[in-house]
Order: structure tokens, then sequence, then C-alpha cells
């Protein structure tokens, strides 16, 4: 069995996924011990990704933002960063897809509906 790669393609890989903001306390501390926090841009598809992107090959990552949002825009910026494309569906704030806000203690997360990391690295080596 062989596969026939196309020759004439545009982008090395499409990555279908759900970006998220994470926000987590710094150096890992709980969140009611800490009053500064750091943002991260997150997906586990993406990041696999910027792997390739990093090595040079044209990647497109394809998502749906929310229309006019903020974090839409730091999401966008952070895939440019990234050195890859996006395309995606614009959505209304409350729509299916847009971006939800969830208080999860120990740490502070938001992220597309249904995807939530609630452990902290610190709970996680102490196997909770």
């Amino acid at each position: 069995m062989t596969i026939e790669l196309r020759q004439n393609s545009a982008y090395c890989m499409l990555v279908p996924t759900s970006m998220g903001i994470r926000i987590t306390s710094i150096n890992g501390q709980p969140v009611h011990c800490s009053d500064t926090f750091q943002m991260y841009v997150t997906s586990a598809e993406s990041n696999v990704a910027s792997v390739s992107s990093y090595l040079g090959l044209p990647v497109k990552v394809l998502t749906t933002f929310v229309k006019d949002s903020p974090i839409a825009r730091l999401i966008k910026d952070n895939l440019a960063n990234r050195h890859m494309d996006y395309e995606g569906k614009e959505v209304e704030q409350g729509a299916p897809g847009a971006i939800a806000t969830r208080l999860i203690l120990p740490t502070v997360v938001m992220v597309p509906a249904g995807h939530v990391c609630t452990m902290t690295a610190r709970e996680r080596s102490a196997g909770r």
C-alpha cells in the first residue's frame, strides 16, 4: 500500500481545534494566596502544530472565534506569533461554541465549554 501526497497543497497541516485561554496564578500558588496571574492561549492541537510551524512548514488552524472579542484578538495574535494561519467562523457572544468563563479552584480557567483543567501541577504531583 502506498500513500500519495498532494504536491500542490498550500498547507502541510490543517488543525481543527477549539482555542481557549488559561489563567493561572504565578509559580503554582493556590488562588487564594496570589494576586498576580498569567494568561495563556492554549489548545493541545495547536501546541502540537507549533512544532511544524516553527520548523518552517505552513500550518493553518481551523477554529471558532467570538465576534469583536478582545480574547479572540489575543488568540489570533498568538497564532500569528507562532507562524500559523487561522480561519474560523465568528459567532456572537453566548452562541454555541462561544468562550465560557469558569472559576475552578484552585485555578481560574477560561476555556471553550467542555474543556476544563481542574488540577494544578502541585495537585497532580501529589496524586490527587
